[in-house]
């Protein structure tokens, strides 16, 4: 008979630290030194295993002992205040039972101990033990010993952050205010400052015309990042006249030639933000600080050349005629990063001028042999991007076209995208243009073989094989990317106005590829230009193609071109994370982390988003605009009635005459001359002749509206107007119910949309209650937004009343990108979703910028 087992000892990580610890807290037979060293090993792998996320909070009474029994050691006790501030929010009443041990710290004779102690203690930020950190702190700010005086005012800082009141009250704030002016080390009134411009704010701290010239006077004595806030705060201050803002600027030039590349720009803004209302010697600052700008883009931290390059690019833009001459500083060397490369070649393209512009298109051309792809493509980008700016094209279009030629896929795919907008600048040039030996089917490149595409359509009367050139790729029409089947059905139609007998064939299989494709954007254009074609030919080559006895109009400008406006809004925020994004602010920074639409329904919607939306916050369901201006594109008729009125035109085939409100209402008298030309092609419906090309249409897949008959498109139009979709006002959700419906239903559907930075902009703008309201007037609602940058989520939801089919739809944003992921989910029958989606895509079509 086996003995029977006694109790065993507990295993693992913790139960071994806690008999280490407990082992530790007696003497034995070790010296002083290998105590010591034994505790430090073991106070490392408590830390270690409280950063794994492994709960250590047991080993609290052991953890403070050990210290205890070595008061003078400050490593251990710099280890134990780690350990106490990580486990206090989690474990208030451990927090607790360490406010005497801090209390007694604070009064230590080191002023090291005295500081780490009154760190830790203001650390805890538990509101419920604020009274036990007010007096330490109190007693910190009269501290003999600058460390500590340091640590008190930072404290504040936590305090106020936690309850201003409790600040208030003690007259903590009156004292750092003190400090400021009277404290003779430069970090204490570092320190002060940027509580102060915190608590108070900058522009009204920048008023207090004495506290800047006495930081003024100092800014020497203080570290890089202090002068800094010193700098900033002198940035908002409002000189009295014009020979103040001289002594300004010759107090701080020396700043102009410190190590520090923050510093150097800190001045800059300085210097340009004083000198704004003053022309000729804000001319001079440029001119100033342009040396000072080339000699830090010199430097080898490619970091830092990044950031710098990012302001010179803006200062370039603003005055491009003061740098033109240093085009030279700007070029790349072999050594450098590819984004600084990408950056420096931007700046090139905006100093190009007549005078230096075959200097910069020669060195550009010479990055084109880079070994790194995206590298040469950039170069050729710059090419197409200076023949778009100066006067004078012809020498870089040759050299643009020489580029067709160099027999690499990459550039000669850039080239082409390039080409497409040369030739929307400059319409005359597609006279002249030659294809040379190049095919679409032959350019890999997707957008550059949409770009090909177009060319071939728009100038297709100067190309005589053009329609030829198309077939390859109509004939593999389902294989090919979105861009390229959408610059096709344009091609082949405005090429069918051009050269009717070569490109009937042409434009009849891509219209037939085009309703039988599954995407959406796709599968509408070819529908809307075949609706067009069978109303009226005239009516549709003026819509298409635009009238052709008028000279082609030239495009003036890009929407990729950043506006003057933001270019500005990005100049008041120089030296901030604004000019490396070349975006505002309240693009990508969110004041507040969370908002409520309503106070009520808070708590409610917070637990749904923090569910379903990691980082999103509660709002209300029904939201609508209250008062001012109506958001919306349309404000005289309702929305809902607008979209399912366009629904009804649009299935409105049977009619062979074309209504009053049709688009050939006014066609048939506007081109007369293109209709007769083109008369012998179609029949007296207007698309006989395409119709025999299709196949009839009737056999298409997916049911398209325009292949069915007068009878099925009556019965069609019967069956919408009895599932004509009702939104419900004023329709509230359960968040619980949200969610259990979002994770059951399916995706009906997804799509993404290209925003601007003026969208993000509005996206954001006070705390995007704007853009809820703007959706809440269409009876569509917000369960929850927000979020923080660089994503920002919204959910929304609407039911249709009759049916009671309810319609849940995620909007993410990515700021950086500016790309809107739109997921919609619900359990209505496909008519009805597809008015939804239609009223949902209006919806933001009214808002987007």
């Amino acid at each position: 008979m086996s003995k029977p087992r006694g109790p065993t000892k507990p295993r693992g990580e913790y139960a071994e630290l806690s008999a280490q610890l407990q082992g530790l807290c007696m003497t034995g037979k070790r010296s002083n030194i290998e105590l010591r060293q034994a505790k430090k090993e073991a106070f490392k792998k408590v830390i270690n295993y409280m950063t794994l996320g492994m709960d250590m909070a047991g080993l609290f009474p052991m953890m403070t002992s050990c210290a205890n029994l070595s008061p003078d050691d400050v490593v251990l006790k710099k280890m134990l205040y780690l350990y106490i501030t990580h486990y206090a929010a989690s474990t208030p009443d451990l927090a607790l039972l360490t406010i005497n041990q801090l209390h007694k710290d604070c009064q230590d004779q080191d002023p090291t101990v005295r500081g780490l102690a009154l760190r830790s203690l203001c650390s805890l930020r538990i509101p419920n033990l604020l009274e036990y950190v007010v007096t330490p702190v109190s007693a910190g700010l009269d501290d003999r010993h600058p460390y500590v005086r340091r640590t008190a005012v930072m404290g504040v800082l936590k305090i106020w952050h936690m309850s201003p009141d409790v600040v208030e009250a003690q007259g903590l704030l009156q004292h750092v205010q003190q400090l400021l002016g009277q404290d003779g080390d430069p970090q204490v009134a570092a320190n002060c400052l940027t509580l102060l411009m915190q608590v108070q704010g900058v522009k009204r701290l920048a008023s207090n015309k004495a506290l800047m010239y006495s930081l003024i006077n100092r800014i020497k004595e203080f570290s890089d990042w202090a002068q800094c806030q010193v700098l900033e705060l002198v940035a908002h201050y409002t000189p009295g006249s014009d020979a103040e803002v001289y002594d300004l600027l010759n107090a701080l030039e020396d700043r102009l030639g410190v190590n520090n590349s923050a510093v150097v720009l800190a001045t800059i803004k300085v210097f340009l933000y004083m000198t704004l209302s003053m022309t000729a010697t804000h001319q001079q600052v440029l001119e100033r600080v342009k040396e000072q700008l080339k000699s830090l883009i010199s430097r080898e931290d490619p970091a830092a050349v990044y950031a710098v390059l990012c302001h010179a690019r803006l200062l370039v833009a603003r005055a491009p005629m003061i740098f033109e001459g240093d085009y030279m500083a700007f070029y790349c060397r072999s050594h450098d990063s590819w984004y600084v490369k990408q950056l420096k070649m931007e700046i090139l393209t905006l100093l190009a001028s007549a005078s230096n512009v075959y200097d910069i298109v020669g060195e550009l051309t010479e990055y084109t042999r880079d070994i790194s792809a995206d590298t040469a493509r950039q170069a050729v980008k710059a090419v197409g991007r200076i023949a778009l700016s100066v006067a004078d094209v012809n020498g870089i279009v040759e050299r643009l076209l020489l580029f067709l030629e160099s027999g690499y896929d990459h550039i000669v795919a850039e080239t082409l995208v390039q080409l497409k907008d040369l030739l929307r600048r400059y319409p005359d040039l597609g006279e002249v243009f030659s294809m040379g030996d190049i095919r679409p089917s032959g350019v890999a490149d997707p957008e550059a073989r949409a770009a090909l595409v177009w060319i071939l359509g728009h100038f297709g009367q100067h190309i005589d094989t053009a329609p030829y050139l198309l077939q390859p790729l109509v004939e593999a029409f389902g294989s090919e990317p979105q861009p390229v089947k959408l610059a096709l059905l344009t091609a082949a139609a405005k090429l069918f106005f051009k050269k009717p007998g070569e490109s009937r064939k042409l434009l009849g299989a891509c219209l037939a590829g085009g309703l039988n494709d599954s995407d959406q954007d796709v599968h509408d254009r070819a529908l809307l230009y075949y609706r067009l074609l069978k109303q009226d030919v005239s009516t549709a080559q003026l819509v298409i193609a635009g009238d052709p006895n008028e000279p082609q109009q030239a495009m003036p400008f890009f929407t990729d071109e950043l506006p003057q406006e933001a270019q500005q809004a990005i100049f008041d925020e120089f030296n901030t994370l604004s000019v490396v994004y070349q975006q505002p602010a309240s693009s990508f920074v969110q004041s507040a982390q969370y908002h409520a639409q309503h106070a009520d329904e808070y708590d409610a919607l917070g637990e749904a988003a923090a569910a379903d939306a990691p980082g999103s916050a509660g709002s209300s369901g029904a939201a609508a605009a209250d008062g001012g201006d109506a958001l919306l594109v349309d404000t005289s008729t309702n929305l809902l009635d607008s979209v399912q009125q366009q629904e009804a035109n649009l299935l409105d085939l049977g009619d062979d005459e074309p209504s009053s409100t049709s688009l050939a209402g006014g066609a048939a008298a506007a081109a007369p001359a293109a209709a007769a030309g083109l008369g012998g092609l179609l029949d007296d419906d207007g698309l006989g002749g395409l119709d025999s090309l299709m196949g009839g249409l009737g056999g298409l897949s997916g049911g398209s509206s325009s292949s069915n008959g007068p009878g099925q498109q009556q019965q069609q139009q019967q069956q919408q107007q009895q599932q004509q979709l009702q939104l419900s006002p004023g329709f509230k959700l359960m968040p619980g119910v949200f969610q259990e419906r979002w994770r059951a239903l399916a995706p009906a559907e997804q799509y993404v949309d290209s925003l601007n930075m003026a969208t993000l902009a509005a996206l954001a703008a006070n705390d995007h209650k704007d853009f809820c309201g703007h959706v809440g007037q269409a009876n569509v609602y917000t369960m929850a937004c927000g979020g923080a940058a660089p994503m920002f989520k919204y959910y929304f939801y609407a039911q249709d009343g009759p049916s009671q089919c309810l319609f849940l739809v995620e909007m993410v944003v990515a700021t950086a990108s500016r790309h809107a992921t739109v997921t919609i989910k619900s359990d209505a029958p496909q008519p009805l979703l597809a008015q939804f989606v239609a009223v949902w895509k209006t919806v933001l079509l009214g808002f987007y910028r």
